[in-house]
């Protein structure tokens, strides 16, 4: 299943941003969602599809599986990649994967022996 957030505001001070959740093909603008305020300090903002991924399992999963029954309608969404700043997605919808296994790609320090 594929979902799309928004992100409406971003409050560096207190390192939270305010996001909707929707799915890809909701009934409804996903600014008819409810928002919900995450820390961002917890999430892997290493590039764009690590944030993608760590922003829907800590909150975005749940809030999509709340919609899931209701009947299919488009909404318009954009792929990002690549570098990432927070700032910069204030007020896009952004499309991205529901994760629904536990496997994830671990980012490690080289070790030399």
């Amino acid at each position: 299943m594929k979902a799309i957030y928004k992100i409406d505001e971003h409050l560096p001070e207190t390192t939270q941003i305010v996001v909707r959740f929707a799915r890809l093909n909701a009934p409804e603008s996903i600014n008819n969602y409810e928002p919900v305020a995450i820390d961002y300090s917890k999430l892997d903002y290493h590039d764009a599809e690590s944030f993608n991924q760590s922003l829907m399992r800590h909150a975005g999963n749940s809030q999509v599986k709340k919609h899931e029954q209701k009947e299919s309608s488009k909404n318009i969404a954009e792929k990002i990649s690549g570098d990432f700043d927070i700032s910069s997605l204030v007020g896009r919808v952004i499309e991205c994967k529901v994760d629904i296994s536990r496997r994830t790609i671990l980012r490690m320090n080289r070790v030399n022996l």
